[in-house]
């Protein structure tokens, strides 16, 4: 047993390890952006840019039909006919490019993106073929040069934007250009590290198995939507209700809590292929609720950590006409905490192809945040999208909690939780204390937090650790 568990422990560690450092520098570019993007754009510009990303973020799973999440599902299965599935994927690009090009005129029908229709329809299409091919790499598990790609593609954005808006300073044009050459540099790279060229030479379409695929795909497809209802929505309402400098405010809030999302993400990538393979075993449900106990601990404490430092830190991160963005951010933080373990929750979906899942949680989560939305904003501004976001998030994680137990029984009835739940509200409130005493008494509850967890996050750092330290010497041989 105790063999099996090293096992399954060095799996999820490695590939935890691999995604980590894929997102976690590519994280830490995006970082460094934005001190440029709030000195080298207006409130307004900064607004339109948002916006400009959301619509395309939306359009893209749209356009190709989200295939990209179907081909990395269903290359996952045992005997997996990988020419198969890219041919299906590449069909649905193809498609995708030709039906897209009506988002030209239509985009001319909206005044604050009018002249931008050409541009919008290439930065969407350019991100649908990058995830496209890079899902294509994670589905067949070369998860180094996954990593690799995501990397690839934050670099270019960062080289691109200090291009475009330092030197040839060409404002809302030159960050929209910036994400269209990245994504294109990087869907090139990600095509040529799949060999995809061999496939379309080997082109193979198989009409059951692309009906499968695309039942599963098309799907998420509103999942998509209802998830950018709750991501942004809320900024569609606040441009509308408040205007685009609130939004860019507004958007600036969301960038500290997202790193706990980036965790989420992360780990959930890994833990999927873990999950696939633990699907059946006899303990499968003790060590599903072992891994995730040891989840809890660890993204309540970065919670705690963010609520902590992030008045201090966007104090001289951003520029002084934003600095009124820590306001926000500690509904949103806590949103993202219990976002964070519903996304660990929803790997029970992955495995069993249950797409559906994830459509009524998000549809759930998406019709409450709509109404919270125009409930909210209207009275209290700003601060009413950041409720309504976390609202809708807690709403998610209850909803997955107990619609997965068809599948296997999330155990919340722990002290990890409950401490990590009260340590963020208490911490949230002497956010606004204004004065040293409420900082220091922040310092002292994540003191004491990191005692409190020191069981969960101590071993874990020991296990990555040890996997670096063993890649180190397996190089020096």
């Amino acid at each position: 047993m105790s063999n099996k568990s090293d096992v399954r422990g060095k799996y999820l560690v490695k590939n935890t390890a691999i995604f980590a450092l894929g997102n976690i520098a590519t994280k830490f570019i995006t970082f460094f952006l934005v001190p440029l993007y709030t000195n080298a754009l207006s409130k307004p510009e900064y607004g339109i840019v948002d916006l400009v990303s959301t619509i395309s973020i939306v359009l893209a799973p749209i356009l190709i039909l989200n295939i990209n999440e179907a081909v990395m599902r269903f290359s996952l299965d045992k005997n997996a006919d990988y020419e198969r599935i890219m041919s299906i994927g590449l069909s649905a690009l193809v498609g995708g490019i030709l039906i897209g090009i009506a988002v030209i005129p239509i985009s001319s029908l909206f005044n604050s993106i009018s002249s931008l229709g050409l541009l919008i329809y290439l930065y969407t299409i350019s991100l649908g073929s990058s995830q496209l091919f890079l899902s294509y790499l994670r589905g067949r598990e070369k998860l180094i040069l996954y990593s690799i790609g995501n990397f690839l593609n934050t670099l270019l954005i960062a080289i691109f934007n200090i291009l475009f808006l330092l030197y040839f300073k060409l404002g809302v044009k030159g960050y929209i250009y910036a994400f269209i050459l990245s994504y294109t540099i990087t869907a090139i790279y990600a095509f040529i590290a799949a060999n995809i060229s061999r496939v379309i030479i080997k082109f193979k379409f198989d009409i059951m198995l692309a009906k499968q695929m695309v039942k599963y795909s098309v799907v998420l497809i509103p999942n998509t939507f209802m998830w950018w209802i709750m991501n942004s929505s809320d900024r569609v309402m606040v441009t509308y209700y408040l205007g685009a400098a609130a939004n860019g405010v507004y958007a600036i809030s969301n960038k500290l809590p997202s790193l706990i999302s980036l965790f989420a993400s992360v780990f959930s990538q890994a833990w999927s292929y873990s999950a696939v393979r633990e699907d059946g075993s006899v303990d499968e449900s003790e060590y599903s609720n072992s891994v995730f106990k040891m989840f809890i601990s660890v993204v309540m404490l970065c919670g705690i950590g963010l609520l902590t430092v992030i008045k201090v830190f966007l104090y001289y991160y951003v520029a002084e006409s934003f600095f009124e963005a820590w306001k926000y951010t500690p509904f949103l933080i806590i949103g993202c905490v219990y976002l964070a373990l519903a996304t660990f929750m929803s790997t029970s979906y992955t495995v069993h192809k249950d797409s559906f899942g994830f459509l009524f949680s998000a549809a759930f989560g998406a019709s409450l945040n709509v109404v919270l939305n125009f409930m909210l904003i209207l009275t209290v501004g700003i601060q009413g999208a950041a409720i309504a976001t976390c609202i809708s998030y807690i709403a998610v994680f209850l909803f997955r909690l107990f619609h997965t137990r068809k599948y296997l029984y999330y155990n919340v009835n722990i002290k990890e939780f409950y401490f990590g739940t009260i340590m963020m509200i208490i911490t949230t409130i002497l956010m606004f204390v204004d004065n040293i005493y409420g900082f220091l008494f922040q310092f002292l509850i994540l003191a004491i937090s990191l005692i409190f967890y020191y069981k969960s996050w101590m071993p874990l750092i020991s296990k990555f650790y040890m996997l670096i330290k063993g890649k180190m010497q397996n190089g020096a041989k």
